[in-house]
């Protein structure tokens, strides 16, 4: 008897506890939105986009923050590369909408990213972030066609 009250309380003590891919999940869903966040305010501050600024390494991985600062210099497309988009006003911080992040592995997080300027949740940017040595970064970000594209068959 004492051992089935002792497997019953191990039982309910491991229910209680908190998952930690929970807890991690949210923590990339508020990673990316601060990113966002910071990026999208920098940009109004500035009429500028931030992406010289050497804060954005908090947010971003050294390669892609690179590779992207060296895409703005030659002048290669002609739309931010984090938000997808050319124009961006207050509107796109206030409409800011991140949604459930999905892992890949241990390692590798997709997270969807609503940026428009009508208020509802239509993700079109899916960001990369990978956890590195205990820290987070965004290692790219793609467009997202949404949930009812198809590409063509033939």
């Amino acid at each position: 008897m004492k051992k089935f009250l002792l497997i019953c309380l191990f039982f309910g003590i491991g229910l209680l506890q908190s998952c930690p891919q929970v807890a991690r999940a949210q923590d990339v869903e508020s990673f990316v939105q601060d990113f966002y966040k910071w990026y999208m305010k920098q940009s109004l501050l500035t009429d500028d986009r931030p992406v010289f600024d050497d804060a954005i390494f908090k947010y971003v991985c050294k390669c892609t923050a690179k590779r992207v600062r060296l895409d703005y210099k030659r002048m290669v497309g002609d739309a931010d590369y984090y938000l997808r988009g050319q124009d961006f006003g207050k509107e796109l911080l206030d409409n800011l909408m991140v949604g459930k992040s999905i892992d890949v592995d241990d390692s590798l997080s997709l997270v969807p990213v609503s940026v428009s300027f009508r208020n509802e949740y239509t993700p079109y940017i899916v960001v990369y972030v990978e956890k590195t040595k205990g820290r987070m970064c965004i290692s790219k970000v793609e467009d997202s066609h949404g949930p009812n594209f198809r590409e063509s068959v033939y």
